[in-house]
């Protein structure tokens, strides 16, 4: 429950705007969106002035989490897309009856569909959800840790991939305890590593490990000085793992 609270929260922060802004610039704002290129996972953030000019954006595979940057257009409903990697993305809003008879906009949309190509490839593209980031030339974490980005998102794929492989040794090294574990309207309390081991199958179930492998730890929702992985798995903060919403 507290779970889907969290990512109710996520979708409730923002619209659906997509451009890149400068620093100082407060018309600008960016947004992440996920889904598929054909079976492939990937991100994508943008960047709009108004909710309506598109600024900057890039797209990066789950698999990979290379940032690639694309230049585009919007033309009326639909988005063109040329990205460095020679790919190009022929997308058009996705709404839900909402706007009536207005039409489609980064604002007003749910997603975005189309096509993406490269070469004599071509797939589907479907995107949805969304959430808002810091804009272009500020830093991704600067609310949760002085560290650089890089280096702060690779703890956080360190804890993962830990907690992934069921070494509860070395994911204690990436907590900062006390850890707090969330069940419905119950919580749990872990203050060392030797209770994260003796509670490790009640904090991790297979369900939640099945929602963390999906998970991408890259560009990441911040809120109150603390980074959600996922819809809201696991919580860190600048010392590594605070909170585990489990079911």
């Amino acid at each position: 429950m507290l779970r889907s609270f969290l990512t109710a929260l996520v979708l409730l922060t923002v619209s659906f705007p997509l451009v890149a802004q400068s620093q100082d610039d407060p018309a600008l704002s960016s947004y992440e969106v996920q889904g598929t290129v054909g079976t492939r996972r990937i991100g994508l953030n943008y960047t709009v002035r108004n909710n309506t000019e598109l600024v900057a954006a890039h797209y990066f595979y789950a698999s990979q989490l290379k940032d690639i940057p694309l230049k585009g257009t919007v033309l009326g409903e639909t988005v063109e897309w040329k990205g460095e990697d020679g790919s190009a993305f022929h997308i058009h809003f996705v709404g839900n009856g909402s706007n009536g008879k207005d039409p489609l906009t980064f604002y007003n949309s749910v997603g975005l569909a189309g096509v993406w190509k490269l070469g004599s490839k071509k797939l589907p593209v479907n995107l949805s959800g969304n959430y808002s980031t810091p804009n272009p030339g500020q830093r991704l974490y600067e609310d949760v840790t002085s560290k650089p980005d890089a280096e702060f998102e690779a703890m956080v794929q360190s804890a993962r991939m830990a907690i992934l492989k069921g070494d509860s040794d070395l994911t204690a090294k990436y907590v900062h305890f006390p850890l707090r574990i969330n069940r419905g309207s119950k919580h749990l309390t872990l203050r060392n590593a030797a209770q994260l081991k003796a509670n490790w199958a009640t904090v991790f179930s297979k369900s939640l490990l099945a929602d963390l492998r999906l998970d991408v730890p890259h560009e990441m929702f911040v809120h109150e000085g603390q980074a959600m992985l996922g819809g809201g798995e696991l919580w860190f903060d600048e010392k590594g793992l605070t909170a585990v919403n489990a079911e």
